[in-house]
């Protein structure tokens, strides 16, 4: 039985030689984007291409928020920051009493 591929949907980065386009391509897998060969520029169609380092980014559990995290965390603080002390107070104690 032939070994199961990871599917792990890796994107990479490209440049083209020629125009200097950069773009962005999915892969099914991490080895099918090392066994394929760079692909074609969306822009010019050259086939000369070359991967390019790109800033990695980290979300989740794995080290940060994701965007949907951060922007319920966002509403969360400014609905917090506009509520008074005196409103505070009165939920903290209907919370209380539940």
């Amino acid at each position: 039985m032939p070994p199961r591929e990871v599917l792990a949907m890796p994107v990479y980065d490209y440049r083209c030689r020629v125009c200097g386009h950069e773009f962005s391509r999915f892969w099914r897998t991490i080895q099918r984007a090392q066994e394929a060969p760079t692909p074609e520029c969306p822009l010019c169609g050259q086939g000369l291409t070359e991967r390019v380092v790109s800033q990695v980014t980290l979300l989740g559990d794995l080290g940060g928020l994701t965007p949907n995290e951060r922007a319920a965390k966002r509403a969360q603080e400014e609905k917090q920051a506009a509520i008074t002390p005196r409103e505070q107070i009165r939920k903290f104690q209907s919370a209380k009493k539940k």
